[in-house]
């Protein structure tokens, strides 16, 4: 049954290889412009798709790769991709995913916006590329197509990617160092988490001497609570940053204004628990 299941998945790829033309081309020629992460990131999709497709002949790839580019290019938030999704072997599972958090921590602290954005948009664009070499043996649970020893079809290319993601995730980290970075909230709570704590500790590596804080809620309550819960959060995280040997130059509240998602009244959206800390001009 294992090999049925292998040669049907193996004549979907080649049948699918053979179109020659697909919906996905069209992306490959489109014209995308802008400096934002977004923008940077539909590009990398954009040049890692047509590698694939005339390259390797893959449009099974091809086709993931292009509906991230375009979501990216609509303005989507694009998260690399869960390795455990992917098909990897178990041995690789934990080296990816310990990637994946460094990566997710550099974007969600600063590696979005700002001039360092292209950086961090090609280090994700490699971190799914090592994903995708990774998974080449996904149409064989433990090993290649037909059976066999297990691994990647092309380790190679797995060190290749490998290698080019930390030294893009490298650059992404250093200018993502500049902040903005954001620390969350639980619902109703000012207390730092071990993760909130573990962002303070980087902002503390930095060499701005001192920092920014502003607190901010969902809209589930009152705006005088919100606004009162927001400056819990803000002195929270500016007295974090001062044991860390920092200082700050305004610790605030911006309550439920300022949403980082939209919402209506009343309405618990745990993006908008946060503090946004950035550095002093």
């Amino acid at each position: 049954m294992k090999m049925i299941s292998r040669l049907i998945a193996l004549g979907t790829f080649l049948v699918l290889a053979g179109c020659g033309t697909w919906t996905a081309e069209s992306y490959l020629h489109e014209t995308i412009s802008g400096d934002s992460f977004n923008a940077c990131l539909a590009r990398e999709y954009q040049e890692r798709a047509t590698s694939e497709a005339y390259v390797d002949c893959n449009w099974v790839d091809t086709a993931a790769i292009v509906a991230k580019g375009r979501a990216a290019a609509a303005g989507e938030t694009v998260l690399p991709w869960d390795p455990a999704t992917r098909g990897v072997l178990s041995s690789d599972l934990p080296e990816l995913q310990d990637a994946r958090a460094k990566l997710l921590a550099a974007l969600d602290n600063g590696g979005r916006t700002g001039p360092h954005a292209c950086e961090c948009a090609k280090a994700q664009r490699y971190y799914d590329g090592w994903v995708e070499q990774a998974s080449d043996n996904k149409l064989g649970e433990n090993g290649s197509w037909l059976g066999g020893e297990g691994g990647p079809v092309q380790p190679e290319r797995v060190k290749a990617e490998k290698a080019a993601f930390y030294e893009a995730l490298t650059a992404c980290e250093a200018k993502a160092m500049m902040g903005p970075w954001t620390i969350y909230f639980g619902f109703n709570k000012s207390n730092l988490t071990s993760e909130a704590q573990a962002v303070v500790q980087e902002i503390a590596k930095t060499s701005a001497p001192a920092f920014a804080v502003v607190g901010h809620t969902d809209t589930s309550g009152s705006k005088a609570y919100n606004q009162a819960l927001g400056d819990r959060r803000a002195n929270a995280v500016a007295s974090a940053i001062k044991a860390n040997g920092k200082d700050t130059c305004s610790v605030t509240s911006d309550g439920e204004t300022n949403l980082a998602v939209a919402t209506g009244d009343g309405v618990r959206e745990p993006l908008n628990r946060r503090a946004v800390v950035t550095s002093c001009p």
